[in-house]
C-alpha cells in the first residue's frame, strides 16, 4: 500500500511539473495572442440575447510565434485554420448572433458589412471563409472565452501587405441591428 501511494504521489508530481514546463514554453505565444485578441458585444435588449465578436488579428508576430511553435512542439500545420506563410492581414473571427439566421458573414445576402479601416482608408475583405469546427479544441487554442455557440470565420484582406501596416487598424462589423468594432494600435 505504501508503495502504491508513493508511485501515485510521484506521478502527480511529474504531471504537474510537465504541465508547468509546457505552459512556460507557450507563454510567449499566449502573450502575443492576448495582445492581438479583441472583442465587442451588444445586447438586443434587457431580456434578449446579444451579438458578439471575438477577433484575433493574425499579425506577423502571431504567425512567427505559431511557426516557432510548430517547430518546437510538433504542432501540425493542418490544425491551424489559416496559412502562416501569407503576407496579408487575416482575422480569425468568432461571431455570435442571437438570431441564428443572421449569423452568415460569408453569404452574399448577409446583412453584415465588414470593413477594415487602416490610416483613414477603407478596405473590403477579399475573402470570408466559414470555418467548420469539427474539432472545437483547435479554436480553444486561440480564443479566451468559451465560444461554444459562435460561428468561426476567416476574414482575409490580400490587397494589403502585412509588413506595411502601421498606425491604427480597425475592423468594423455593421448592420441594421448593430455595429461592432475592434481596433489595434500598431
Amino acid at each position: 500500500m505504501k508503495r502504491f501511494i508513493f508511485v501515485l504521489i510521484l506521478l502527480l508530481i511529474m504531471s504537474t511539473s510537465c504541465n508547468s514546463i509546457l505552459e512556460n514554453k507557450n507563454n510567449n505565444y499566449n502573450k502575443i495572442l492576448n495582445e492581438y485578441s479583441k472583442s465587442d458585444y451588444k445586447y438586443k435588449d434587457l431580456f434578449d440575447g446579444k451579438i458578439s465578436i471575438e477577433v484575433i488579428f493574425i499579425s506577423k508576430e502571431v504567425k512567427d510565434a505559431l511557426s516557432k511553435d510548430i517547430k518546437n512542439n510538433n504542432l501540425r500545420e493542418k490544425n491551424i485554420p489559416f496559412s502562416v506563410k501569407n503576407n496579408y492581414p487575416t482575422f480569425l473571427v468568432a461571431f455570435y448572433n442571437y438570431d441564428y439566421k443572421l449569423n452568415n458573414l460569408d453569404e452574399e445576402e448577409s446583412i453584415w458589412d465588414i470593413t477594415l479601416k487602416l490610416n483613414d482608408k477603407i478596405y473590403k475583405p477579399n475573402q470570408i471563409t466559414k470555418l467548420f469546427r469539427s474539432n472545437h479544441k483547435i479554436f480553444k487554442t486561440y480564443f479566451k472565452n468559451n465560444q461554444r455557440f459562435s460561428t468561426f470565420y476567416l476574414v482575409e484582406f490580400n490587397m494589403i501587405e502585412l509588413n506595411k501596416i502601421a498606425g491604427d487598424i480597425e475592423l468594423i462589423f455593421s448592420s441594421i441591428a448593430a455595429t461592432l468594432n475592434v481596433d489595434w494600435r500598431l
